[in-house]
């Protein structure tokens, strides 16, 4: 199996004050294609899967999915407004059930999902508290996140998306975050503003809370390649109960990775039906 990020003991992230500009790239991501069907057996506390899903699926193969949503679920997917984003919808739903039922044993049609107020989806039936998961998917471009008793929150966005960076991040941003981001060029600025919104996305995500929980109540910090970072507390800064990881999910994509535990090793899968 290949190996993902694994935070090292002796890993100590910059404070938030000691704002480190971050490299050109991301390093790239270990994705590998599994091999066998044992890998969804060696999930446990230390380890996390993540999944990259392609969403350049046919109308055909968004309909086998389909098959599997529930009737809620099929109801949401009715809501979009384009076929191009129902199908990504369908496939993303689709292939989560497909992956919750290889981990639990039990026909993807069958499970038992419901999101809380913030919209994180759990598993009600069967029963299966010590599962841990969550997914996000952006234009093209699904990841999806499991574990074993330790909370999760996923994000993934498009790089080329044309936002009003500077904008977003005064309003929902630390005023530091905001200071720091308006002393760089464009192409910089969208780069680490990327990587701090799918990281405290990410950790909100992983909290229950999301977006909601407040983005400018939490600051990031990057380790020195980039790939790492910690979250603190605007009234605690040495509050660290969580690992983040950022993810290069391809071309044109960026993700990041929250887990509630302070050791964990993940490994990085691409779905293939």
């Amino acid at each position: 199996m290949i190996q993902g990020h694994r935070l090292s003991k002796g890993f100590q992230p910059s404070r938030p004050s000691d704002t480190i500009p971050l490299k050109s790239m991301l390093p790239s991501t270990p994705w590998a294609c599994p091999s066998s069907p044992d890998i969804f057996r060696s999930l446990s506390s230390g380890v996390v899967h993540v999944w990259r899903v392609h969403l350049d699926m046919s109308p055909r193969q968004a309909a086998l999915y389909r098959t599997d949503l529930s009737e809620d679920e099929r109801e949401r997917a009715e809501r979009y407004r384009l076929p191009h984003h129902q199908h990504q919808f369908i496939s993303t739903r689709g292939i989560l059930r497909n992956l919750i039922g290889r981990y639990v044993g039990i026909p993807p049609g069958t499970l038992g999902l419901e999101n809380n107020l913030q919209g994180k989806p759990s598993l009600t039936g069967p029963p299966h508290p010590s599962l841990q998961f969550n997914v996000s998917h952006t234009s093209g471009m699904a990841l999806l996140a499991f574990t074993v008793e330790h909370p999760v929150g996923i994000d993934v966005e498009q790089v080329n998306r044309h936002v009003s960076d500077q904008d977003i991040a005064t309003r929902y941003f630390s005023p530091r975050e905001a200071a720091h981001l308006a002393t760089l060029s464009p192409d910089k600025r969208t780069q680490e503003f990327l990587a701090y919104w799918t990281c405290k996305e990410a950790y909100l995500k992983m909290q229950g809370i999301g977006l909601s929980g407040g983005m400018a109540q939490c600051e990031i910090a990057f380790d020195q390649d980039g790939t790492k970072a910690t979250v603190a507390s605007i009234h605690d800064p040495l509050v660290n109960n969580c690992l983040l990881f950022r993810i290069n999910a391809g071309r044109d994509y960026v993700g990041a990775l929250s887990v509630n535990c302070q050791s964990v090793e993940v490994l990085f899968w691409d779905w293939k039906d």
